[in-house]
């Protein structure tokens, strides 16, 4: 496929032989991202996805969780603080998602924090951990951090909940997503630790470029994986998200 005058990796390719015999990767069902961090994530680890408004944070962590139910035979769980379940059905549906299907076999769980949180940070989390647990969940992905580091009176608070709370998902051995809002304009994460304590960070930047929006992912931690740090143009197509198949010229990252 070719967009923009670029190339772009195929989202829907067969998948290789070595990304199918790694256990111990969680494939994030992006072949062209998976490509570049040693088949996918890995099993159990938490990763902070970053990104300006209008990146395809969401996108990428229902893709994430779409390919696991489907051609992984692993259930997920998406709790969102923002979305609520129906507008997350809808939005999938324009890449072929069907939700609908997949809750109905209970390989997926939509949990909608908005009314939760009003009864405190401790009762929204008892509540995705009890639908992990309800459907056996292997993958999570949480819509958002900064949303939730905003019930918290102080950064040490924040802090140390969040630490606990990675504990958790680890114990329960569930890859997860973490998403997390950068206004535009602000290089600084959230409340700027949480891609400390995260195993992984995955950046998805937009900037204007001729007068046109360029999106480009980078990541800059990946704890256990081997990844290249340059940058990669990246596009959200009919199917989901696509990377460009080679890295952005150090001269053309500005």
């Amino acid at each position: 496929m070719v967009l923009g005058g670029r190339e772009v990796m195929e989202t829907r390719r067969p998948i290789t032989p070595t990304l199918q015999q790694n256990d111990e990767r969680a494939q994030t069902g992006i072949p062209s991202l998976d490509k570049i961090i040693e088949g996918g994530l890995a099993r159990g680890d938490t990763i902070i996805v970053a990104g300006q408004p209008g990146t395809g944070k969401t996108t990428l962590g229902l893709q994430f969780l779409y390919h696991g139910a489907v051609r992984c035979n692993e259930n997920g769980v998406y709790a969102s603080v923002i979305e609520s379940g129906e507008k997350l059905k809808r939005n999938a549906r324009r890449f072929g998602w069907d939700l609908d299907r997949l809750e109905k076999e209970g390989k997926l769980q939509l949990v909608s924090l908005q009314s939760t949180m009003k009864a405190g940070v401790s009762t929204a989390l008892e509540t995705v951990l009890e639908a992990l647990h309800s459907i056996n969940a292997r993958r999570l992905v949480f819509d958002s951090l900064s949303a939730l580091m905003t019930a918290f009176e102080s950064t040490a608070e924040a802090r140390s909940f969040l630490h606990i709370m990675l504990k958790f998902l680890e114990a329960a051995n569930c890859t997860t997503l973490m998403i997390s809002e950068v206004p535009w304009g602000k290089q600084q994460l959230g409340t700027n630790f949480e891609e400390f304590l995260g195993d992984g960070l995955v950046v998805l930047d937009a900037s204007f470029d001729n007068s046109r929006v360029r999106r480009r992912i980078y990541i800059p931690k990946m704890r256990g994986t081997e990844h290249r740090l340059e940058g990669y143009d990246y596009y959200i197509t009919r199917e989901g998200f696509a990377l460009a198949p080679t890295p952005i010229p150090p001269d053309k990252i500005r």
